[in-house]
């Protein structure tokens, strides 16, 4: 998790056929801005393969860390309750993890994970480079070796 000022921005781990990314992403505010930046991770999971995916994040209501992982049509989701103070935040901020019925998990955040081969444009597969490639907004970073590659 990465903490930018007060909020924790979501953290994605990908699971490929050529070794796990991942991906740290700050929401934007605007629906429509949001909606074009999960259709654009929708566009590099497709590009990628992706075989399963994990996304953890800060919920406002309940107050709680979440994460959600999707993983061929397996479906799972916990979250922890925090307790804002006192600062700095210890474990014992945190509640016990709840475990969550897979209802839960939105179904646009499950449809991110392609479920078969995908026919990518050339644009679209450039566009993947130019937001999360080495000099992307949000760089995918290969977890076995650290490397900002493209994607």
């Amino acid at each position: 998790m990465i903490r930018i000022q007060d909020e924790i921005d979501p953290q994605i781990r990908m699971a490929t056929p050529k070794g796990d990314f991942h991906l740290a992403m700050q929401l934007p505010g605007s629906e429509r801005e949001r909606e074009a930046l999960l259709a654009r991770l929708k566009v590099l999971m497709a590009w990628k393969q992706v075989l399963g995916f994990t996304w953890a994040c800060e919920l406002f209501e309940p107050d709680a860390v979440y994460c959600a992982g999707v993983f061929g049509r397996e479906q799972h989701a916990a979250l922890m309750r925090i307790e804002r103070s006192p600062r700095p935040w210890r474990a014992g901020n945190f509640g016990a993890v709840e475990w969550l019925p897979s209802e839960a998990i939105d179904p646009a955040l499950a449809a991110l994970r392609p479920s078969g081969p995908v026919a990518l444009t050339p644009a679209q597969v450039s566009e993947c480079q130019r937001w999360f490639g080495p000099d992307g907004k949000f760089p995918a970073v290969h977890m076995d070796t650290g490397e900002l590659r493209d994607v």
